[in-house]
C-alpha cells in the first residue's frame, strides 16, 4: 500500500499553517499571570464539581464549542507526533488510559473527550490541551512512588478538562496582540523562506509549538486551585490516595534547585510549588478521602517499562540493572524491566528465561505474556511464540496489546490475513490508537486488501487531523479492485463525511477571514 506523495516543501507551509491557526487560538491567555505548577489546585463532591461547569450557554460554549476544542487539540497532539514525543508503545498507552479513565469516569462528562498520553520527556511536567488531550511526561512518571501520586497528577489534569479552563481563557482573546503570534510563526516562514536546513525548520517548529502549548497551559490562581480541589474529590472517587496530591507537591519541592534538565519542554517548565499549595491540599484530603483504595498492581512494572522505553538509544539499561543488583536483589518489576532491556539489546535468550518465570508467577498480568511472546520470536522460536499469544488471546479476548503483539508476530512470520482478521476483530470493539489504527492498514495491505489498507490510513490521517489527505486515501479506497459492496458503501459514507468537514471548515475559514478583515476581535 502506498501513501500518496507530497513534496517537502508543500508538507512544510502545510505544517506552517496547521501550526498557526493552532497558535492564533491557543494564544489566548488568563488575564492574571500565574507561577503554573506541573499540576494545579482543587471542589468537593461531585455535586460541587458538575455545579463548576459553564452551562450550554455561557460565553465560553458561545466562542468555542467542545467540537473546536478537539479540533484544536487533535492538530497539537498531531505536532507532538511528528516530533516523536509521544511514546507509542501498546502497553504504556492501555495503562494511562485505564487510569485516567477512572478519573474520568468521576468527572460524570459523557459529552467531554479524555484521552491520555505518555510523552517522551525527562522533565517532570505534565499537561492538558484543548479537547481533553491529556499528557503526562516520562520522567514525571519515574518520580512518582505510587499509583495514586501519578493519578493524582492525571486528576488534576482531568479537572482543567472538566472545568473548560481552556475554553475560558479564550474570552481574553481580544486582549492579545497579533504581533505575539506573528513573532512565533516568522522563525518557520523565514527559515522556510531562506532555504534554512531542515534541523533549523524543526527547530522552529517545536519552539512555535511549546510556545503555543505553554500559552495553553497558563491558567490564572483561582484556576489552579480548582483543579487542585476538584481533582481531589475525582481521586477520592475513584479509589486513590487522596493525601498524594500533597504528597507529591512536596516531591517536587524536594526536586526545586536540583539538576537543570534540558529538553524541547525547557519553556514547559513550572515554577515552584508554594507551601501554601501544599497546606490546602493537605486541608482538602482531610475532607474527601476514598472509602476503600483501589490500587492496581501494574503500576511498578509500568514504571520499568517507562524507564526502559523512555532512556536514550545510547544508555544501555542493563548497566543500570546490574548496579541496582549489587546493591541489593531486584525486584520482580524490575526483573521485568531488566529483561526489557535484555530485549532491547538483542539478549532474547536471557529475556525468555527471565519472562517465563515471571509470567508463570504472575499470569494474570497480560504485559508479561506480551514481552515473553516478544521474546521468543526474537530468540527464532516462532512457533512457541505463536502458541503463547493464541493461550493469551483466549484467556484474555480482544486485550489490545497482546492482540497488537500477537498481530505483529503473525507478520512477522507470514500470517498477514490472520493479523488483519485479528485486529479488525479488537478494534471493531475498542478505539483504537493512531499508530494501531496504521497497523491495521498496514496488516491489510500485507494481506493484499487494498481497500482496506487505504480506508485504515484514511481513519489514520483523520486520527491526526489530515482531512484532506483522508479525503485522497478513500478515493484510492474506492478506486481499489475486487470491493465487496460492504466495503464500497462504508467507504462511501466515511468520503461523505471528510467533504462535509473539509466543507465545514471552508466555511468557517471563509467566515473568520472576513471577521478579521472588518476589523474582528484580534487587537493590533
Amino acid at each position: 500500500m502506498r501513501t500518496p506523495p507530497a513534496t517537502p516543501h508543500l508538507s512544510l507551509w502545510r505544517r506552517c499553517a496547521a501550526l498557526f491557526g493552532c497558535m492564533l487560538t491557543l494564544a489566548a491567555q488568563a488575564a492574571e499571570p500565574v507561577s503554573n505548577p506541573i499540576i494545579g489546585h482543587g471542589v468537593g463532591d461531585t455535586t460541587a464539581v458538575a455545579s463548576q461547569l459553564p452551562d450550554m450557554g455561557s460565553p465560553e460554549n458561545a466562542i468555542l464549542s467542545k467540537s473546536d476544542e478537539y479540533q484544536i487539540g487533535l492538530m497539537a497532539m498531531r505536532q507532538l507526533r511528528g516530533q516523536e514525543l509521544i511514546l507509542e508503545d501498546p502497553e504504556l498507552s492501555d495503562y494511562i488510559q485505564h487510569l485516567g479513565s477512572r478519573l474520568a469516569a468521576q468527572a460524570r462528562d459523557d459529552d467531554q473527550n479524555f484521552q491520555y498520553f505518555v510523552v517522551r520527556s525527562t522533565e517532570i511536567n505534565a499537561f492538558a490541551t484543548y479537547g481533553g488531550f491529556i499528557c503526562v511526561n516520562s520522567g514525571l512518571i519515574l518520580l512518582t512512588e505510587t499509583e495514586s501520586d501519578l493519578a493524582g497528577v492525571l486528576a488534576h489534569e482531568t479537572a482543567h478538562v472538566r472545568q473548560r479552563h481552556l475554553a475560558r481563557s479564550i474570552l481574553a482573546q481580544s486582549r492579545m496582540s497579533m504581533g505575539t503570534m506573528a513573532a512565533m510563526l516568522a522563525a518557520v516562514l523565514i527559515g522556510a523562506a531562506s532555504g534554512a536546513g531542515g534541523q533549523a525548520i524543526e527547530g522552529a517548529v517545536a519552539m512555535s509549538q511549546g510556545v503555543a502549548l505553554q500559552q495553553s497551559m497558563n491558567f490564572t490562581r483561582g484556576e489552579e486551585a480548582e483543579a487542585d480541589r476538584v481533582g481531589i474529590s475525582l481521586l477520592a472517587g475513584a479509589g486513590f490516595r487522596t493525601t498524594a496530591m500533597a504528597d507529591f507537591f512536596e516531591a517536587m519541592g524536594r526536586r526545586e534547585g536540583l539538576d537543570e534538565m534540558a529538553g524541547p519542554f525547557d519553556m514547559l517548565r513550572n515554577h515552584p510549588v508554594t507551601r501554601d499549595r501544599i497546606a490546602e491540599a493537605r486541608a482538602r484530603s482531610v475532607q474527601e478521602h476514598a472509602t476503600q483504595i483501589n490500587e492496581s498492581m501494574l503500576f511498578a512494572w509500568m514504571r520499568e517499562r517507562v524507564r526502559v522505553l523512555s532512556a536514550s538509544p545510547d544508555t544501555d539499561m542493563n548497566v543500570y540493572y546490574a548496579r541496582r543488583r549489587d546493591h541489593q536483589p531486584l525486584s520482580d518489576p524490575e526483573r521485568y524491566g531488566e529483561a526489557l532491556a535484555q530485549l532491547r539489546t538483542a539478549r532474547a535468550a536471557s529475556a525468555v528465561t527471565t519472562l517465563s518465570d515471571l509470567s508463570a508467577k504472575y499470569p494474570q498480568i497480560t504485559s508479561l505474556y506480551a514481552a515473553l511472546g516478544q521474546a521468543l520470536q526474537a530468540d527464532h522460536q516462532s512457533a512457541a511464540a505463536l502458541v503463547l499469544f493464541e493461550r493469551a488471546m483466549a484467556l484474555f479476548p480482544r486485550n489490545v496489546p497482546l492482540a497488537v503483539r500477537y498481530a505483529d508476530t503473525l507478520m512477522q512470520t507470514g500470517h498477514a490475513s490472520q493479523a488483519h482478521a485479528l485486529l479488525l476483530d479488537v478494534f471493531n470493539n475498542t478505539q483504537p490508537t493512531p499508530d494501531q489504527i496504521r497497523m491495521t492498514a498496514l496488516a491489510a495491505s500485507a494481506a493484499g486488501d487494498a481497500g482496506d489498507a487505504y480506508y485504515y490510513m484514511s481513519e489514520f490521517d483523520i486520527s491526526n487531523g489530515d482531512l484532506a489527505l483522508a479525503n485522497q486515501q478513500l478515493e484510492l479506497a474506492l478506486a481499489s479492485p475486487n470491493l465487496s459492496s460492504v466495503q464500497r458503501q462504508r467507504f462511501r459514507a466515511r468520503l461523505e463525511e471528510i467533504r462535509d468537514w473539509l466543507r465545514e471548515q471552508r466555511l468557517t475559514r471563509g467566515g473568520a477571514a472576513q471577521q478579521r478583515q472588518g476589523g474582528g476581535n484580534f487587537g493590533p
